[in-house]
């Protein structure tokens, strides 16, 4: 079933246009992080919006249920908007972003739903930026810029890698890669068969990816707010080599699973594969052998990493990287 974007864009105007105060349920998974999950509350709570807002927070750690307390503590000391925890029980990203994303559209007046990790924090104009972009394109979704925040004292090469940054130009896009830090229409997600995120890449990631480009497939729109902007911790195990590589071979093997899944036919494996052979020939014997700073031999590392990735796929090797 393929869909247009009119609808959304309608009802989007609509809203704007008569005064209307638009409904935003924000929703946050965590798994582990009170502390990353606090700070993220505690930046929202100071969002510069007019938009009517509801924070919804899935824990996914039934054990210790960290999340819950942050969610209790910050009721009992008068939080600005409404909020409330859930716990899920089923371990894994994909489990915990379509209960947060059930739990939002069963509260009646909400027309997006906006996302974040438990890792970030929004700027205070986050928000409006985001449901600005939304009014003026009628996107189905939209996409925000993501800045890491390097713990530490990180080398200088580190900031520069592609890998830690998600960053586009405004206006309608082909495409969204995550959703650390985007908004959804309610008619989007209600046109999906759920469930929404898809239980195969429950543990190894790239979930967000393979929703955007099942979402794409079926005729949805995209757009990207630059100046939506949030922030990332990056602490300093996110950056070893070790790593660096492992998350580019991660994105390799989950990427090239969406793409024999809906970009390539009959051939898909072949086109992989020849694209994995070219992209590792290249940086072997041009790349590596030309650069000049360790940056550029890092992000030659990353080609490397990633290709292996996407013939460990071809070859029935997933990574799992939440295990």
């Amino acid at each position: 079933m393929r869909w247009h974007h009119f609808s959304t864009l309608a009802s989007a105007q609509a809203v704007w246009k008569h005064g209307l105060v638009p409904h935003v349920a924000i929703i946050i998974p965590t798994f582990r992080r009170p502390l990353g999950l606090n700070k993220a509350l505690t930046h929202i709570e100071k969002l510069d919006t007019s938009a009517e807002v509801t924070v919804l927070v899935a824990d996914n750690d039934v054990d210790f249920r960290g999340g819950v307390k942050v969610v209790h503590r910050l009721i009992s000391s008068g939080y600005r908007f409404p909020i409330r925890s859930i716990v899920v029980a089923d371990r894994g990203v994909s489990h915990v972003r379509n209960s947060l994303i059930a739990s939002a559209l069963e509260i009646p007046n909400t027309e997006f739903v906006a996302l974040l990790d438990d890792d970030e924090w929004p700027e205070p104009q986050w928000l409006d930026a985001m449901l600005k972009m939304q009014q003026q394109t009628g996107a189905d979704a939209v996409g925000g810029t993501v800045l890491p925040v390097f713990m530490g004292s990180p080398p200088s090469w580190i900031e520069r890698l592609s890998l830690y940054r998600q960053e586009q130009v405004d206006g309608p896009t082909e495409m969204l890669w995550g959703t650390c830090n985007a908004i959804l229409t309610r008619q989007f997600l209600e046109k999906f068969s759920r469930p929404w995120f898809d239980m195969e890449f429950s543990l190894t990631g790239g979930e967000d990816v393979e929703f955007f480009t099942r979402a794409k497939a079926l005729g949805a729109n995209f757009a990207w707010a630059s100046n939506a902007r949030v922030f990332e911790d990056v602490p300093v195990s996110r950056m070893t080599l070790r790593w660096i590589t492992m998350r580019s071979f991660r994105i390799g093997n989950t990427n090239a699973l969406i793409q024999l899944r809906w970009r390539y036919l009959h051939l898909g494996h072949l086109a992989i594969f020849v694209k994995s052979i070219g992209r590792l020939m290249t940086t072997m014997i041009v790349i590596l052998p030309t650069a000049k700073r360790k940056g550029q031999m890092i992000e030659a590392m990353c080609l490397t990493s990633r290709s292996l990735g996407e013939i460990a796929a071809l070859l029935g090797i997933r990574y799992r990287a939440y295990r």
